[in-house]
């Protein structure tokens, strides 16, 4: 097996001279950002669909056409990469293992690593050829390593895709070419909606310690026995031009037009942006930026207890283990206007005296809530920690005698 071996190229910080997009070059800080009405960013939009949401509340702040069905081209490798990543998290592949490049992988055209049919690389070369460049072969060969066949990945993707809520979003294969479909159904098209795109895209950001020096990179390179092949990033104009900016996904082609899913983080509350179907690169970004600088002025987010985070723990009757511990199923975060007062703020636990066994683990238990006076802001699952099996009669008989007895 071949080491993954790439190489930094430092680039420098050029001005973007441009009259129609005011980027924010300062510091991570909203300060200097005056307060801006909803109406007036809308009325501004050129893209056909957008949708800004806060992260933490996965709030929809504001909103053009957000559930209208459009071709969202390479922003599909936001599903291919999720799934890709969850298949490294439950320890189904790993980073290290070797893919060699099928037929039908190497057939995709459109942004690539020219990959030919036996040529190896590992899962994270792969992984990174999509996260920078958008490679579409690399993301077909990813996809066929997972799931064994590019068909069967994307009948996944279409999975993950209802289990997310995404109502308005079919694939059609790996990688966001129009036109190609690997369904077996005749005619059959891909779309999303601007709404879904942004549900997927926060789920994805949970792997973010793991794709963001991937997605900040301008250019790097992978090497190969015929030469290095260059890996340049698509979004790396955005990524250079916007204060907090760390991803995410870019897309073109002749159906979706110019799309993005951007996201940026300033002093902890993280936005995304995204937009389907604007007429030119120019304005894409232009539209990106008007809908982040709308959230970062009018609105401050903050995660209180991060996902995972063991709050207390519980009895449990006729377990094996009579008391475990309970966590947040996901980030309790609570989303203010500007000039709102985080002052204040109760959380409340919400759990039975006693839970039964048999339990299972992420099983849910009780509710952890964010209360400011007699409002809730905001609450989220309380689950189980592990598994617990019932104890048997001859178990419950002895510690009922240990009980009695005090031993």
């Amino acid at each position: 097996m071949r080491p993954f071996r790439y190489c930094l190229t430092l680039s420098l910080l050029v001005a973007l001279l441009t009259s129609s997009v005011s980027f924010a070059w300062a510091s991570p800080n909203t300060s200097n950002l005056l307060p801006v009405m909803a109406s007036a960013v809308e009325e501004n939009l050129h893209s056909k669909a957008a949708v800004l949401m806060d992260m933490g509340t996965k709030q929809v702040l504001l909103s053009k056409n957000p559930d209208e069905r459009l071709p969202i081209a390479s922003v599909t490798k936001i599903m291919t990469m999720l799934l890709v990543l969850e298949a490294l998290e439950s320890g189904q592949i790993k980073l290290e293992d070797t893919i060699t490049a099928s037929p039908h992988a190497c057939s995709y055209g459109g942004a690539q690593i020219y990959l030919e049919p036996g040529e190896q690389f590992t899962v994270e070369e792969m992984l990174m050829a999509v996260a920078i460049k958008s490679a579409n072969d690399a993301a077909v060969a990813l996809a066929e390593h997972v799931a064994g066949s590019e068909s069967a990945f994307v009948a996944a993707m279409n999975q993950r895709a209802r289990e997310l809520g995404m109502e308005n979003t079919h694939f059609i294969n790996a990688c966001g070419l129009d036109g190609i479909s690997v369904t077996g159904k005749p005619g059959d098209e891909g779309y999303s909606s601007a709404y879904d795109v942004a549900l997927m895209s926060v789920t994805l950001l949970k792997y973010q310690p793991i794709l963001k020096d991937w997605l900040t990179t301008r250019i790097t390179y992978l090497q190969r026995s015929k030469g290095p092949v260059e890996l340049f990033n698509t979004n790396h104009r955005f990524i250079r031009g916007y204060s907090g900016a760390d991803g995410l996904k870019t897309g073109l082609t002749d159906a979706a037009r110019y799309c993005l899913s951007a996201t940026a983080e300033r002093d902890g509350f993280r936005l995304i942006a995204v937009v389907l179907g604007a007429p030119s690169d120019e304005l894409r970004y232009q539209d990106v930026t008007q809908l982040l600088n709308y959230g970062f002025a009018n609105y401050i987010g903050r995660i209180v207890v991060p996902a995972g985070s063991e709050v207390t723990s519980v009895a449990v009757n006729r377990g094996q283990v009579q008391r475990i511990p309970v966590k947040t199923a996901e980030p309790l975060a609570v989303l203010l206007k500007k000039g709102q007062s985080f002052d204040e703020l109760e959380q409340q636990v919400e759990l039975p005296a006693r839970v039964f066994a048999p339990i299972t683990n992420g099983e849910r238990l009780g509710v952890l809530k964010l209360v400011q006076g007699n409002e809730v802001l905001a609450q989220v699952d309380l689950i189980a920690t592990q598994d617990v099996a019932k104890l048997g009669f001859l178990g419950n008989f002895l510690r009922l005698l240990r009980s009695w007895f005090g031993t």
